[in-house]
């Protein structure tokens, strides 16, 4: 097959968030089953055009990242239309709503996929609900539009829809008014040959760790991933607990946390990696004893999660989103009521304190992510959508 993806970004060449992620992996889970990609995206920071490497083509257009959506739309279809030309794509998949130009301004004829990570409305729940700034409502009016217009248009003209998890699948009915047969849950896959368990006392000497319990949370630094929330509680574990929180990620408030830290007394107590490669932040799963995400966000199905449970590592995350999708409460992680500052706090030190419950909620992890969240299992399935709707 040939295949088309629209995406907003690309990893290490934009950012390195879940959705960029999932598009890397996708890609190049079809090319290892020998079809042909090509991406197009946002615009490259060095200015490059077009890339090749094998059967994968990136195609950068001239929108940026934080792009001027109209312009990428009009910009992407325009583009289509010259590749379509000579490719003869078989299927066209839209990560989010970047394909809507080829909806809005081309002629469809080629299939037309679309994975949903998260949903408009969902967007204005969580900047009304996580005490939002005036930035953050300036921008409600403008997912707002997308839900009254853009999304709309591009949910109709989808031949099938992919939630990521099984809470965004029922959210998208239920906003939409999309068609139960139009729709197909295929959670984001882990490879699971990448992440698992494995020693790092390297890691832990350049660290120079040595009794400390760790904490280690990964997201991009702005409060809806209630990293503060983290902060907050952690000279009340330090209290009780010898321990060593490790934050992993950029983003536009990370000053603001490591100001957070200084001021809570606890900058020596806290570990600010920054951005790492995919090789360390599997060292730092590794490393932890509780892996934690806090988030107030309604998430799509974060990736960060099933990389952590695969690691073999008990999991502490918000029962917001779909979440839930990938942990069963108690059985192979623990689910907390967002922004709960003291269940978060007992339940860390629950795991903490009790290494038996820590190691049966890590076996339960990786037993369940290798069995529903395989990136093999991910790409398979996502390549039965594209056959079904080449074939009607």
């Amino acid at each position: 097959m040939k295949i088309c993806i629209f995406a907003k970004g690309l990893p290490l060449v934009h950012v390195s968030g879940g959705m960029e992620r999932h598009v890397q992996d996708l890609a190049n889970g079809l090319i290892k089953r020998g079809h042909k990609v090509i991406v197009i995206t946002a615009k490259h920071p060095k200015g490059i055009e077009k890339e090749e490497k094998g059967n994968l083509t990136i195609y950068y257009l001239k929108s940026k990242p934080k792009y001027t959506r109209e312009k990428f739309y009009r910009e992407s279809a325009s583009l289509f239309k010259k590749l379509n030309e000579k490719e003869n794509f078989d299927v066209v998949h839209s990560q989010s709503t970047l394909a809507l130009g080829y909806a809005k301004y081309c002629e469809k004829t080629v299939p037309l996929v679309l994975t949903s990570h998260g949903t408009s409305l969902n967007e204005i729940k969580t900047k009304i609900q996580s005490k939002p700034s005036i930035k953050s409502l300036l921008a409600i009016p403008f997912y707002l539009k997308n839900y009254l217009l853009d999304d709309k248009i591009i949910f109709k003209k989808s031949d099938k829809i992919i939630a990521v998890s099984n809470e965004l699948g029922e959210d998208i009915k239920n906003q939409y008014k999309i068609p139960e047969d139009k729709l197909v849950v295929i959670p984001n896959g882990i490879d699971i040959n990448k992440f698992k368990p494995m020693s790092v006392e390297d890691l832990k000497k350049k660290l120079n760790l040595k009794n400390e319990k760790v904490i280690v949370s990964v997201g991009t630094m702005n409060k809806q991933k209630g990293f503060h929330l983290l902060l907050k509680i952690l000279p009340d574990i330090l209290k009780k607990k010898k321990v060593k929180l490790i934050i992993i990620g950029t983003g536009p408030h990370l000053q603001v946390f490591k100001d957070m830290a200084v001021k809570l007394n606890i900058s020596n107590d806290v570990i600010f990696t920054g951005r790492v490669s995919d090789e360390d932040l599997l060292k730092y799963y590794n490393l932890a004893d509780v892996f934690v995400f806090s988030t107030l966000r309604m998430e799509g199905l974060p990736l960060v999660i099933p990389e952590a449970m695969v690691c073999e590592k008990p999991v502490i995350a918000s029962r917001i989103g779909g979440i839930p999708t990938a942990i069963n409460n108690n059985k192979d992680g623990i689910l907390i009521e967002p922004g709960n500052l003291k269940e978060l706090k007992e339940k860390i030190l629950e795991i903490l304190d009790n290494e038996e419950k820590a190691k049966k909620l890590g076996e339960n992890a990786r037993r369940k992510v290798i069995e529903r969240f395989s990136l093999d299992r991910m790409v398979e399935e996502t390549i039965k959508v594209y056959e079904e709707v080449i074939d009607k």
